[in-house]
């Protein structure tokens, strides 16, 4: 049972989403102080060698790794007059970073340290670096200052030929030429001279803005817009057309021009053609500060209304914005080598010409559509409200209604076979017209309920029909006297109880339904059934459409999104019905303009160019599944952005005490392009023994390590990606006092002064002898009892009474200190089976090496008790919530690792944990009620997962 992919040949006139690339394609993704940038106005951006943003802003200089900013505002730290960040710099050189601010502060960041420079006259309105990585600080008072290896060795002023000393910017060209930017126009100091000229082909007004062209050229923003230099070093005017004050000017690696005006948005130039987005058309602010792209070729625009991500996004998605009839779409088809999208104001065709509503001056126009299918060269479109319609790409040649026939003129679903005719599926049941011949099918002639959400026929004529009841098998026949009809119904209790299917996709030698509970495999050759949902990994259990891409990769739409599933993973998940699918969900930062993927026929579906097209409640959304690969191609570089020892920093190389209870790494991978579905994998070498996988978690932490010298590394990639090379950190830990040889030395010094000192006791020792062994006996005997009656006989861990004394005074030292206590309670998944199946005494014995896991696994300053039956409750000294958590999970993750197959066979071992914390319930009743309902959720939420309250 192997998905084999299907070949798919490309279409020359359908559309190549990878040219729809207008700035109204690109996924847009906006921060504002609402997503924690420190402040809606950002002034510059440069990009570091390691991948982080940095961003010039009021609130001090930021640093951006694609989900958290970090600000450094700490003028102490930074060397700064004050936080205020104007302008940004990066030297190629080095790595370094330069920021600069209004009140003339000038500092450099390098590898975590900060230097300060010698301040400049406020205001800098621009810091450079040329080819040599000399400084250049351009300020509104005192001209343009020269700084070699951070010194500033040069100042330029109108004593030096400037036309003013308040300089904007400055660029040293490809030929040496100084060129200098002020508020009464433009000069230039040639590589021979020592002297500034002023160029009087630019007009002699506020210039902010020089930019090199590709080719070398110098070009201009002005206030009167656009000027470039020409082959005789004169400038003329650029692009005539746009008519704007220009703040910033950006050419992309691949040649586009990007420009920032004062109140008229962004614009690009592609060669040939303007583009402009301003706040009408979703821009934060139509004053744009800065341009810059980024390693991975996506463009950041900030405004003084916060920061604009501009990126090629997964999806490409057509809404009324781009052409299309409406917006709330429920089907998408293929016809004619075109496409078209059914939405709830008619029905639009998307080819290589464009986007096109089809009869606009129709009765098309006015329909909600449902529905497409092709019948006899014919383009069928079933609505709403107005029966099936039959296209052929110029006009309407038939209507199917209530008037000529059809049992309802809603049309949900449509089925073609060659042979049979047309099957029309709506609320009344099912239409069947094949030449002059119409018959119906109800409830009455056996299906499970008249109201039919999908119609498919497979290899062997039969045609499956479900509705909001159920599922049949409808077996037609041809005869003389027309068509019969063997209606077999379809039991599906045994799959999670499903019903309500919304699209049966006939894959190779499977038929697959997106229901309410899943989503249901049938093997046609075996006769078998499988379903897939929350307890085979799947996110959650409705999915309302289904489909298979060219290389038989599996995509399910779902009110949340779409999901990924690789060949691979669902080809292993059929041949081992144990095996967990792996999968990827995609949403609106992907490019998706809303992840409600809707239901119809078909409202997912694959052109014959191998691209996917999605019927959502905002649009139609496209993806090419290539570019999943290509995407994920070049991985995220990785960073250790912070390590710490008990909360205290550590430096790369240093030793930790031999105390140390926990070192934590802070990690990320500097992606930008799929920045939430970034995964990690991290190894402590001197520890692990391979790369162990991480998600999409960014800290990874570490208890009680042993003496020895470590290397941490952490490595990312996207989904289905290379991983990155590993960052690394290296560090020891020293050894204990009683490790070290002189303490060994000691000991045996002090164990033979021990021993002559007993020598001379003895005497004295033996006469009370007998007296003290009767009270050794005594008290042996009474911890012997205080033991028994606090210990859980079976798996030698305390029992309940035990806890509740170890909880109670937990949380009166944790009242008084005011550390945080974590309480987790654990249940084994599925235990009545496992003793059911293999007898209690084999349970017994699950248990027993259960709590052998767990002491291996916790902490020594944490405490385990079997709670009851197949219950375990832990507690965790000095540990917050989000730590217990990582705690629980490793803990799951050990038991599901674990091999059991001695005692269990093939069957595994899951638990389900709840976890709270003391700070959000002090008190001892509280505090348990609170993580025995984690548990209950945990359970809910489909087993082998910790939930916390």
């Amino acid at each position: 049972m192997i998905l084999s992919p299907a070949a798919t040949a490309a279409s020359d006139t359908l559309p190549n989403i990878k040219q729809a690339n207008s700035l109204r394609h690109f996924v847009r993704e906006i921060w504002t102080t609402r997503e924690g940038l420190p402040h809606n106005s950002v002034n510059a951006m440069a990009q570091d060698q390691n991948g982080y943003l940095w961003l010039g802003t009021w609130q001090g200089p930021t640093r951006f790794n694609g989900r958290e900013f970090e600000i450094f505002d700490d003028v102490r730290v930074t060397g700064l007059p004050d936080i205020g960040i104007y302008t940004v710099a990066l030297n190629p050189c080095n790595g370094s970073l330069y920021v600069g601010g209004a009140r003339g502060g000038i500092s450099r960041y390098d590898d975590g340290h900060w230097l300060e420079l010698q301040p400049a006259p406020p205001f800098i309105n621009q810091l450079s670096v040329d080819k040599q990585c000399n400084l250049w600080v351009a300020t509104s008072e005192e001209g343009l200052l020269f700084y070699e290896n951070d010194q500033r060795v040069a100042t330029f002023t109108t004593q030096h030929g400037l036309p003013s000393n308040a300089v904007y910017q400055s660029l040293v060209d490809n030929d040496g030429h100084l060129w200098v930017a002020t508020n009464k126009g433009l000069a230039v100091k040639r590589a021979d001279n020592t002297r500034f000229e002023r160029i009087d082909s630019v007009p002699g007004h506020l210039i902010r803005e020089l930019k090199l062209t590709p080719d070398g050229k110098l070009i201009i923003g002005t206030q009167q817009g656009l000027y470039i230099q020409t082959d005789d070093g004169q400038f003329e005017r650029y692009l005539t057309e746009l008519e704007a004050s220009i703040s910033t000017i950006h050419y992309t690696p691949d040649g586009d021009l990007w420009l920032g005006t004062f109140r008229q948005g962004v614009w690009r130039y592609t060669g040939n053609r303007f583009e402009s987005l301003t706040v009408a058309t979703g821009l934060p602010n139509n004053h744009v500060l800065d341009i810059q792209h980024d390693h991975e070729g996506s463009i950041w625009v900030s405004t003084h209304g916060g920061l604009v991500q501009f990126r090629d996004a997964l999806f490409k998605t057509y809404t009324t914005e781009h052409g299309l009839s409406g917006n709330y779409v429920r089907s998408v088809y293929q016809w004619n080598g075109a496409i078209y999208v059914g939405s709830s104001n008619g029905v639009t065709r998307i080819d290589i010409n464009g986007v096109e509503t089809v009869g606009a001056n129709t009765p098309l126009a006015e329909q909600s559509v449902l529905s497409f299918a092709e019948y006899q060269g014919n383009l069928v479109i079933g609505t709403y409200t107005g029966g099936a319609f039959v296209w052929d790409g110029e006009q309407i040649v038939k209507q199917y209604n209530q008037s000529n026939g059809l049992s309802g003129d809603e049309v949900r679903q449509i089925a073609v076979h060659p042979t049979f005719g047309l099957f029309l599926g709506g609320p009344g049941g099912i239409t069947h017209i094949a030449a002059d011949e119409t018959n119906y099918l109800t409830a009455a002639d056996g299906l499970k309920n008249n109201y039919t959400t999908a119609l498919a026929f497979d290899d062997d004529d039969t045609l499956w029909a479900a509705s909001v009841s159920g599922l049949v098998a409808i077996k037609v026949k041809s005869t003389r006297s027309g068509f019969s009809y063997d209606i077999r119904d379809i039991d599906l209790s045994g799959l999670n109880d499903a019903e309500l299917i919304f699209q049966i996709q006939h894959y190779n030698d499977y038929l697959w339904f997106a229901s309410d509970r899943g989503l249901i495999a049938h093997h046609l050759p075996s006769k078998s059934w499988r379903i897939f949902n929350r307890d085979q990994g799947l996110p959650f259990d409705n999915f309302l459409s289904v489909e298979f891409d060219g290389e038989a990769n599996l995509w399910l739409g779902s009110n949340r999104g779409a999901i990924f599933i690789a060949h691979d993973a669902i080809t292993e998940a059929l041949k081992r019905p144990e095996q967990p699918l792996s999968f990827q969900r995609y949403t609106e930062v992907d490019g998706m303009s809303n992840s409600q993927v809707n239901s119809g026929g078909p409202a997912l579906f694959q052109s014959s160019a191998g691209n996917v097209w999605f019927a959502t409640a905002s649009g139609v959304s496209v993806i090419d599944p290539n570019a999943l690969t290509s995407m994920a191609a070049t991985p995220p570089p990785t960073v250790i952005a912070a390590v710490t020892a008990d909360g205290n920093a550590l430096e790369y190389g240093q030793e930790v005490a031999a105390d140390t209870q926990r070192i934590a790494f802070d990690y990320a991978g500097l992606g930008y392009l799929m920045s939430d579905h970034i995964q990690y994998q991290v190894r402590l070498v001197g520890f692990d023994e391979h790369w162990v996988d991480k998600g999409k978690f960014t800290t990874a932490e570490y208890t009680a390590l042993p003496a020895n010298d470590y290397l941490f590394q952490v490595r990312a990639s996207y989904p289905g990606g290379e991983w990155s090379e590993p960052a690394n950190f290296a560090f020891s830990r020293s050894e204990h006092f009683w490790q070290q040889p002189s303490t060994w030395l000691f000991i045996l010094i002090a164990l033979a002064l021990t021993a002559f000192l007993l020598v001379r006791a003895r005497i004295r020792f033996l006469k009370n002898r007998s007296r003290r062994q009767l009270e050794k006996m005594v008290s042996e005997k009474t911890a012997e009892l205080e033991t028994i009656a606090r210990q859980d006989p079976l798996t030698g861990l305390g029992n309940r009474r035990a806890f509740d004394e170890r909880l109670r005074l937990e949380m009166k030292r944790s009242s008084r200190s005011g550390a945080d206590l974590s309480l987790a309670i654990i249940d084994v998944d599925f235990f009545k089976q496992i003793n059911d199946e293999f007898l209690h005494t084999v349970g017994d014995q699950v248990l027993v090496e259960l709590s052998k896991l767990l002491r291996r696994v916790l902490r020594d300053i944490d405490y385990a008790a079997r709670w009851g039956g197949e219950e375990f409750a832990i507690l965790l000294p000095d540990t917050d919530l989000e730590q217990a958590i990582d705690a629980a999970e490793r803990m799951r993750v050990a038991v599901e690792n674990h091999d059991f197959s001695a005692l269990l066979g093939d069957t595994g071992l899951t638990i389900s944990i709840g976890v709270a914390n003391n700070q959000y319930y002090p008190d001892h009743s509280s505090l348990l009620v609170a993580a025995d309902q984690a548990l209950y959720q945990a359970k809910e939420h489909g087993r082998n997962r910790t939930e916390h309250k």
